[in-house]
Order: structure tokens, then C-alpha cells, then sequence
């Protein structure tokens, strides 16, 4: 399959049509399994007196927490790497937004003409150890059970070079190596048109002690206790926003856009099957279209089950399942009626700006 015909296998699964949802208010209790999944936001996000009691009484863990991620940050030797690095992360746990900025920032930076473009994530929860390579410009390279979700999402909607590996230094420097002869092959091509510089957007790494310009992102949604894990969602101290080199909230530096998306016409009335499998899904209850008549919620990262999901639809009488697309790269396979709930970023212009000078600087 040559590179046309792989971007449009990836634009037909994606055939349907779209209706945008704005945030409404959340409709009336739908039947869920949410007693599965519903400790961690409650106790960090809609505590009760007894969560309350706990969290304090795990302050001195949180202690211990915080005293050696500030050792592992500040006192391991700093890494530098030749390649201009990117790095989008958050201080809370999960749930910030990140995977679809990525995407969003590769789409941009793609559409300004770099096309040298590597996204680094962990993998979290796939099913193979090492670096795996998950995709060439657009090429995808493996199945989701080597990539995981969120790094087969960034592979399907970017046309960058997605690895996922536990170790990201090993990354960086595969990718260091991997570009230094390209560079020197390129060398003239690189000084005429900036845009060919290697670009790497790491996922989730603002912990390392790299040379790396800083993003933090700080969602709408924010915990209920300022405390680090364990007693709060924080993995680093509040006061860390103001340590990166930029701090972009949630509807004022970025905004989320959230579509109702079926992969198949329908032109009867839908009635949905909510299933996900992310962090914090109650952000969800905001854009959910009222004919949900189940809510199948799963930990994040968790795998889908055919059979479950066959049995719902026909025990509900549902038409669809409804899912996020992180969920739906999970499912491809399953040929079941989904509608997808589509998450789109839309980043501020001035951001954009303060990103492309870093890039476009020499020093690194």
C-alpha cells in the first residue's frame, strides 16, 4: 500500500457525518457499572467526609512522593540532546487534554511545512516492552495492542513518526541518531528551509531532566485537594506552572471541541451506548447526547470485549456505541455500530507563535 492509499484507507473508516455538541448541562442518572471506576474520582475529585479524612491522614506518603520525583527531576545529571524537543505534560495524574493537543500541535506544525516531525509516548498498557517504532509519516506500523491507544491515535490522525518506548531517553537518542544522518545529508536543504529540522513532541515528560521546552497544560477540571499523590492528583506542587516555560489553561489558551460523529448514515432515532475506557470520564457527561441509555465505564487504558459490548447493544436495544476515538482504535476491528465522540483541539494563535520561536531559534 503505498502512502496515498494508506491516507485514504485511513479517511474512509472515518465516513459518516458530524454534528458539533456544545457543553450542556448533564442529563438525568443513566444506568452505568460506575461503582468500578468510580473510587479515584470520587475520592480526588467529589470527596466525602471519609475521603477527606483519608487524604489527610496520607499526607506524610505524599511527603515521601514528593521528595523523590524533586530528587529524580533536579538531582539526576541533565540529558542534551541535538534535536529541538517539545514536551506537553500536566501535574495532575491524567485527564488533561494532552494526547489530542499533541495532535493538534503536530497538525499545525505540519501545515506550516515541518515535515520532520517524531511524537514519543510511553505506551502505556500495550501488550510489547522496548521501542517500537509505530508509524512513518503517516505509515502505521504495527497493531494497537504494540502501540496502545493513545500512540496508535497520534499515529492515525498525524502524518509524524510515532515511537512509544518506556525509556525516553533511549527514544531520543535513537531518534538523535536516526536524524544526525539525515541532517548531514540534508545539511544544505536544512539551512535553506528551517521547516526540515527534526522536531520531537514528547507526551507526558515533564518529570525528565532534559533540554526541553517546557508545556504544561491545566484543565477546566481541577482536583478537589492542592495535595500530591497520594493524597491528592498532583504529581507536582501547584506552584510548578509557573517553572515551565508555558502555562496554558483550558478556554483560555486552548479549547476543546467536541463532535457527535457516526461512522455509519443512520436515519432512525439513535440510542447510544456509552463505552470508554479513560481517565476522569465523567468530562464526558457535558457533551453526551441525551439518548444514552447505558454507561459502560472501564480503568484507563483497559481492552474492550467483543461479546460485552454485542450484548449491551441487544440487552439495551441500543443502535450505537459510543465511544472516544482513544477508545475506538481499540475496537476497529470489532465491525459493531459506533458513533464517535470527537475530541478537537484549537489552540490560540499567540501560542502557536511563542512554539514556532522556540523552534525557529538556533540555540537549543
Amino acid at each position: 500500500m503505498n502512502d496515498n492509499q494508506h491516507k485514504d484507507s485511513k479517511k474512509s473508516s472515518y465516513e459518516g457525518y458530524r454534528e458539533i455538541i456544545n457543553p450542556i448541562k448533564p442529563h438525568a442518572k443513566t444506568q452505568s457499572n460506575t461503582k468500578k471506576n468510580s473510587f479515584i474520582e470520587s475520592y480526588f475529585f467529589y470527596p466525602k467526609l471519609w475521603h477527606k479524612i483519608l487524604a489527610y491522614a496520607l499526607l506524610p506518603f505524599s511527603c515521601i512522593y514528593i521528595s523523590i520525583a524533586l530528587c529524580k527531576k533536579y538531582l539526576t545529571k541533565k540529558m542534551r540532546f541535538d534535536i529541538k524537543i517539545l514536551s506537553i505534560g500536566n501535574l495532575v495524574s491524567g485527564g488533561s487534554g494532552k494526547t489530542p493537543f499533541c495532535i493538534a500541535l503536530t497538525q499545525h506544525l505540519h501545515k506550516q511545512g515541518y515535515t520532520n516531525i517524531y511524537i514519543v509516548s510511553r505506551g502505556y498498557k500495550r501488550k510489547s516492552k522496548g521501542l517500537i517504532q509505530v508509524s512513518c509519516n503517516g505509515k502505521i506500523l504495527c497493531d494497537v495492542a504494540q502501540s496502545g491507544d493513545e500512540a496508535m491515535l497520534l499515529a492515525t490522525q498525524t502524518q509524524g513518526n510515532v515511537i512509544v518506548s518506556e525509556d525516553r531517553t533511549k527514544a531520543l537518542e535513537y531518534i538523535q541518531t536516526l536524524t544526525h544522518t539525515q541532517t548531514k545529508q540534508n545539511s544544505q536543504l536544512i539551512k535553506n528551509i528551517p521547516q526540515n529540522i527534526p522536531i520531537v513532541i514528547l507526551d507526558d515528560a515533564y518529570r525528565f531532566n532534559f533540554n526541553k521546552f517546557d508545556i504544561l497544560l491545566e484543565p477546566t477540571l481541577k482536583p478537589y485537594f492542592p495535595f500530591v499523590l497520594p493524597s491528592g492528583y498532583y504529581r507536582f506542587p501547584k506552584r510548578f506552572y509557573k517553572k515551565c516555560d508555558l502555562h496554558l489553561k483550558e478556554n483560555k489558551d486552548y479549547k476543546r471541541k467536541v463532535s457527535l460523529y457516526h461512522l455509519q448514515d443512520s436515519h432512525i432515532e439513535s440510542k447510544y451506548i456509552l463505552a470508554t475506557a479513560i481517565a476522569n470520564p465523567s468530562r464526558l457527561k457535558p457533551y453526551l447526547p441525551k439518548n444514552v441509555v447505558y454507561e459502560y465505564y472501564l480503568a484507563d487504558h483497559a481492552d474492550f470485549d467483543f461479546n460485552t459490548l454485542s450484548t449491551l447493544l441487544k440487552q439495551y436495544n441500543a443502535t450505537h456505541i459510543l465511544m472516544t476515538q482513544k477508545d475506538y482504535v481499540k475496537c476497529m476491528n470489532f465491525m459493531l455500530p459506533v458513533a464517535l465522540l470527537m475530541l478537537d483541539i484549537t489552540i490560540e494563535s499567540y501560542v502557536l507563535d511563542k512554539i514556532e520561536s522556540f523552534l525557529s531559534h538556533t540555540h537549543l
